[in-house]
């Protein structure tokens, strides 16, 4: 690290010998600007310690209290590159930009030698606004101003009339080089005011973003802003920076590469299809890629196995496409945003987590993180997630599931996504949901089971077929379920007797079962031997200090479930066969329909 270090001194030292002979003969010289600081005290600490890296380190009052710390004078044409080898040997904060200098003002370092004077024209322009066609088009233009030399005690703005400011700030805002037009625009962005594309055109929408700053400073709202406000939103936008240590972070096994606040954040943990950026020391921030091959049905299963995660809250707004999607979730706790684009058959995209009460740093945070995302070649490798067989309990690729009050299974009904299931004290649910997150509210109820009506459609991959016929007992019959709770990414079929139509206390229609079920099995249906429903499983009622053995279990069966859906207005198939499935076509009925 040492000879990475001397070789980056020796290489600067060579440029300023250059930058020296030709500093007052080039019209075109411009600064490196690596900061502002809000006093002198700071800003001459900050220079002695970027000094130990560079011999060209100035820096100069640039009004209203602040104080900037430069590099150059440059070239023009190579300011570019050399502003690049600083920051990818992190020598300079990610922030710094090219500037012609307008702003500064009287020199504070070096403090003995004469004043380096930034190179300005000697002739001025008209006022110029940019008027290439953009979302961001300007839709007014300044009255021209004679071309006139400018004199060495002419009054600084404050002293001029506000015609007269508005003109110098024209003239100096002319002089501004792309780049520091585009980091004004992210200023403006970080600052609440714009949200237009970082283009460096400067039309209506970023005029207005101009005068509502203005405002919010007590200044005239002119949409121009003078040398001495410009420098004010810089010096706070890299305030508002400092500490979160933006980098450009590249997560080559994604092919994905984004600006991450590296500072507050530990390395990339990959776990396909996400990687992973923790924070810091216990923190709840976090930055997560997304990262996949696949088609649309696999951006809408991906989509769908998000709305499981604890680091997306239920709440907020969300939009789901054939090509995309975006997530704004809110809670007490956390607001997660982010998106996932299909693209040449990959689907990448960027989430941001961040703690409730710090919303304009996440805004912040998520414009730098969201506006930096790159796609680059390469994916991760297809996620085990998708193969639909064994999921974790709590984790999902790395990530923690969110636990919910309680499960159980149900039945679809029609191509619309009705669900029959058991009766449940649902009123203790914030939300009733499927697994793939759609959420679900009842439809019908009665004293043994509940409909529950899909708020999107969800049509199931096939429907059940149901026996109307009286039943007779003893009989083989089946449970289908989700037994483990969602622990398994699949329903099982549990095998058992139908060992009376009746219960034990002699009701009808309440049929009594010999089988080894668990809770999670609890609402699935019933099957005969020929794949038809016969009832919906109940849970077992609670009869004081009297238990029944772990195999009696009872069901709902056609008496309760014809009433409830002649209520709900929901017509299902009959079963017109009796005829015997073997296993395996009872398994692939339980698959699909439950």
């Amino acid at each position: 690290m040492k000879n990475y270090i001397i070789y980056c001194t020796v290489a600067v030292s060579l440029f300023w010998s250059q930058a020296s002979l030709a500093q007052t003969a080039s019209p075109s010289s411009v600064w490196i600007q690596l900061e502002a600081q809000p006093d002198r005290a700071t800003a001459l600490e900050s220079i002695a310690q970027y000094k130990e890296n560079f011999d060209n380190i100035v820096g100069f009052d640039i009004g209203a209290g602040w104080f900037g710390i430069a590099l150059g004078p440059y070239q023009e044409e190579a300011a570019d590159r050399f502003l690049q080898e600083f920051l990818n040997a992190s020598l300079v904060p990610r922030s710094s930009f090219i500037t012609t200098g307008t702003s500064y003002q009287r020199q504070i370092f070096p403090s003995n030698e004469a004043r380096i004077e930034p190179t300005q024209n000697k002739v001025r322009k008209a006022p110029f606004i940019d008027t290439a066609p953009n979302q961001d088009t300007a839709s007014s233009t300044l009255a021209l101003v004679p071309d006139i030399a400018p004199d060495e005690d002419t009054a600084t703005p404050s002293n001029l009339a506000p015609t007269e400011q508005l003109i110098e700030a024209s003239f100096s805002e002319q002089a501004m080089t792309l780049a520091e037009k585009k980091y004004l625009q992210r200023a403006l962005a970080w600052a609440g005011f714009y949200e237009n594309a970082i283009d460096g055109l400067y039309g209506r929408g970023t005029r207005g973003a101009m005068a509502r700053w203005q405002i919010s400073k007590g200044y005239e709202d002119t949409g121009i802003l003078t040398a001495t406000q410009r420098a004010e939103l810089i010096a706070n936008y890299q305030i508002l920076l400092a500490g979160l240590g933006f980098t450009e972070t590249t997560a080559a096994k994604a092919g994905i590469a984004i600006l991450a606040p590296s500072a507050i954040l530990e390395a990339a943990q990959y776990d396909a299809p996400f990687v992973q950026y923790r924070g810091r020391e216990g923190s709840i921030v976090q930055v997560i890629l997304i990262s996949q091959t696949g088609d649309s049905a696999r951006l809408k299963a991906l989509y769908e196995v998000l709305q499981t995660l604890s680091i997306i809250p239920k709440d907020g707004r969300r939009k789901l496409t054939k090509s995309s999607f975006t997530i704004d979730a809110i809670d007490t706790a956390v607001h997660t945003t982010g998106f996932a684009r299909l693209r040449d058959g990959e689907i990448k995209g960027a989430f941001l987590v961040w703690p409730i009460g710090d919303d304009a740093r996440r805004q912040r945070v998520e414009n730098e993180v969201f506006n930096s995302f790159t796609r680059l070649p390469g994916a991760l490798p297809d996620a085990s997630i998708f193969d639909a067989e064994l999921t974790p309990s709590d984790l999902l690729s790395g990530l923690k599931i969110r636990p919910p009050a309680f499960t159980q299974s149900g039945v679809f009904l029609n191509p619309e996504g009705y669900i029959l299931t058991a009766k449940k004290d649902f009123s203790i649910c914030g939300t009733i949901e499927l697994e793939n997150g759609i959420t679900l509210r009842i439809a019908a109820q009665n004293a043994k089971l509940t409909i529950l009506e899909p708020k999107l459609d969800t049509a199931p991959a096939a429907l059940p077929k149901f026996q109307t016929a009286p039943l007779r007992a003893p009989r083989h019959i089946s449970v289908g379920g989700y037994a483990y709770g969602g622990k398994l990414g699949a329903p099982t079929l549990t095998l058992g007797l139908l060992q009376d139509i009746k219960n034990l206390a002699g009701e009808r229609n309440i049929a009594r079962l010999e089988i080894d079920t668990l809770p999670g099995d609890i609402g699935g249906p019933l099957y005969d031997q020929s794949g038809a429903v016969i009832g919906i499983l109940l849970s077992n009622p609670k009869n004081g200090e009297r238990r029944l053995p772990s195999n009696v279990h009872f069901a709902a069966t056609w008496g309760w479930i014809e009433p409830l859906l002649q209520k709900a207005n929901i017509i299902v198939t009959k079963a017109d066969t009796v005829t015997a499935v073997d296993a395996i076509d009872l398994s692939n009925i339980t698959q699909n329909t439950v």
